[in-house]
């Protein structure tokens, strides 16, 4: 059991001896406070929720690079980690004691980082100071997580829907405009639902151009210190076999031979010096380039001999235009320049929605896409295709026509009389 006790000082100072037997002591200026405090931490050890009321003092900055030291992510987890750290969360709270940390103060700092940075990052950087926080919790360090309940500014770039390419648009316009090296890629997004990662971390070895089937079973990496080949994947169902189409399986065939029958653990897709493909350079040199020779991503109008007019719209919504006399130095322009345009993981939600719209069951779309739950391929990478009115209607034009009673006869004229109220 505690007790109160009177110092020389006239304060009063509350004494109990904490889970491992220490004795601790607070100081208050009445013998009241001193007894309501009591009362407190003796219910929590009771209930098995004491709390340190002096561990608070732990400074925020030297609990978060404890915190980082027990954590165990992936590479590239860890490296955005810890610069959202040091950019955005230590410089507010890294000298702040826990303790002090309160719900308030967690608004004011979200509200704030609203005027300088995008939604999805001020959500990134509560999730951060949050969890720490609740570590904090469990350590026993502080009571409650004072970041709970916070509210988060809107993310309208959620509302904003992927764009999904129709099939006749992809073979006839996108597919056509990619350079003929890096067709089979693009071939693989649209052809099988892989990601980028899946893409560039597939090896020979998982691929059975025999039974025309692809196995997941790696993905790359990029981090600022290079690309690391990770030999699982985001998730236990991303471990997938893939059956391949007739036109991937043809693309792969035509790599495969170009790249004079390669060894089994040979990247698929690589560099001109068989380095592992960047995201950042791929969307750069290839991608945003393809796009706007397909005519999916701004105008370049042969406007004359060795005239190119190129035509974009920028990221403010303003139309831009300049000319060039060649046609490359207008679609470079174009690709620098222009706001939107579809992603390179727009191709996986595209394989996605014509697999539903063909009719084939959710469930082996969801295997095939690598989701854990059916729900998360519902309802992120399946989309309305453009002729969805089409479709609706062509479901009634042949079963349900065939119920209607025949022309010229209404169920009224032959139907028996019966008795009682009408209807």
């Amino acid at each position: 059991m505690g007790f109160v006790r009177k110092t020389p000082a006239g304060t009063f100072r509350a004494c109990w001896r904490d889970p491992a037997g220490a004795q601790k002591s607070k100081s208050f200026r009445t013998k009241r406070e001193a007894n309501a405090f009591l009362a407190e931490v003796e219910g929590s050890l009771n209930r098995g929720t004491y709390v340190n009321p002096h561990a608070g003092r732990t400074r925020f900055g030297d609990f978060a690079e404890q915190w980082l030291a027990t954590r165990t992510v992936e590479a590239r987890t860890a490296e955005r980690t810890v610069s959202m750290l040091r950019a955005h969360v230590l410089p507010k709270w890294g000298d702040w004691p826990l303790g002090k940390v309160d719900f308030m103060s967690v608004q004011e700092w979200v509200t704030g980082l609203n005027r300088q940075l995008a939604p999805t990052t001020i959500a990134k950087c509560y999730q951060l100071l949050s969890m720490i926080l609740k570590t904090a919790v469990q350590a026993r360090l502080i009571a409650v997580n004072p970041a709970e309940g916070v509210r988060l500014p809107r993310d309208r770039s959620r509302d904003v829907k992927p764009i999904t390419i129709g099939r006749k648009d992809f073979f006839d316009r996108l597919l056509p405009a990619v350079p003929p090296r890096h067709r089979a890629i693009v071939s693989a997004a649209a052809g099988a639902g892989l990601r980028w990662g899946e893409c560039a971390g597939l090896t020979w070895s998982s691929v059975d151009l025999e039974r025309a089937s692809v196995r997941v079973v790696q993905v790359a990496e990029e981090t600022h210190g290079g690309i690391v080949l990770r030999p699982y994947p985001k998730s236990r169902a991303g471990v997938r076999t893939i059956p391949l189409p007739g036109f991937l399986l043809a693309a792969l065939r035509q790599l495969r031979a170009d790249s004079g029958d390669p060894d089994p653990g040979t990247l698929v897709f690589r560099d001109r010096v068989g380095r592992p493909l960047r995201r950042s350079n791929f969307r750069r040199r290839v991608w945003l380039p393809s796009l706007v020779r397909a005519g999916l991503l701004g105008q370049v109008i042969n406007s004359g001999p060795h005239r190119y007019l190129a035509v974009w719209v920028d990221r403010d919504g303003v139309e831009r235009s300049a000319e060039f006399t060649t046609e490359r130095e207008a679609v470079a322009q174009v690709a620098a320049k222009a706001a939107g345009g579809m992603r390179f993981h727009d191709l996986r939600h595209a394989y996605a929605t014509w697999l539903v719209t063909d009719g084939v069951p959710i469930n082996l779309v969801q295997r095939v896409m690598g989701h854990e739950q059916a729900s998360t391929t519902l309802n992120r990478y399946t989309h309305t295709p453009d002729d969805y009115a089409a479709r609706v209607l062509a479901a009634f034009d042949g079963p349900a026509a065939s119920l209607l009673p025949p022309a010229g006869e209404t169920p009224a004229e032959n139907a028996p009389e019966e008795d009682g109220d009408d209807l």
